[in-house]
């Protein structure tokens, strides 16, 4: 399964998606408008659009959850836009995560690229694809599940095609490591 990962778009599509391979789309939210969000959906054609509002989504209130919990791949997934305050995870996120089971962790608002390990669970920023985040970059993100065992998860610079991250992790007793 093959996971195209954006956030913070703020109304701006500067990815042609008929041009990437991918079998759902995971947006994690300040997505922009009601007609940006259509048009979204649309391009991800007959693909799953998994997506949360942000901090700057106030016209999608109500209509998209403001966190999600799925199954993609065989792995549980936690999407959320804004994961922390400074230096923590917000209580209500860290029970969310916890309750759900959750072993990847998807979110924005940084927009800061960033995957790691923590604790055993997968986190990801795919940082910001409208404009130009803190690291100077408009990236995006590509995560592979193979079985629900193993994940690769890459981060792409939009205007060099640099990859700017790019981490494997295997599941070993229950909890996903970095290999």
């Amino acid at each position: 399964m093959k996971l195209l990962v954006i956030s913070d778009t703020h109304g701006e599509m500067p990815l042609d998606m008929k041009k990437i391979e991918f079998d759902a789309v995971v947006h994690a939210g300040d997505i922009g408008d009601a007609a940006f969000f259509g048009a979204l959906d649309a391009a991800s054609g007959e693909k799953t659009l998994h997506a949360v509002y942000g901090n700057t989504d106030f016209v999608l209130s109500g209509y998209i959850p403001e966190t999600l919990s799925a199954e993609i791949g065989g792995v549980k997934i936690f999407l959320v836009h804004n994961l922390t305050a400074p230096h923590r995870i917000l209580p209500s996120n860290e029970s969310a995560i916890n309750e759900a089971g959750s072993e990847m962790v998807i979110f924005g608002h940084t927009h800061t690229p960033l995957i790691e390990e923590r604790g055993g669970k997968i986190f990801i920023n795919p940082g910001s694809l409208g404009k130009a985040g803190l690291t100077g970059h408009r990236s995006f993100a590509e995560i592979e599940i193979d079985d629900a065992k193993s994940v690769s998860a890459k981060i792409f610079d939009i205007d060099s095609k640099e990859i700017l991250v790019f981490k494997k992790f295997d599941k070993i007793n229950g909890l996903f490591m970095e290999v």
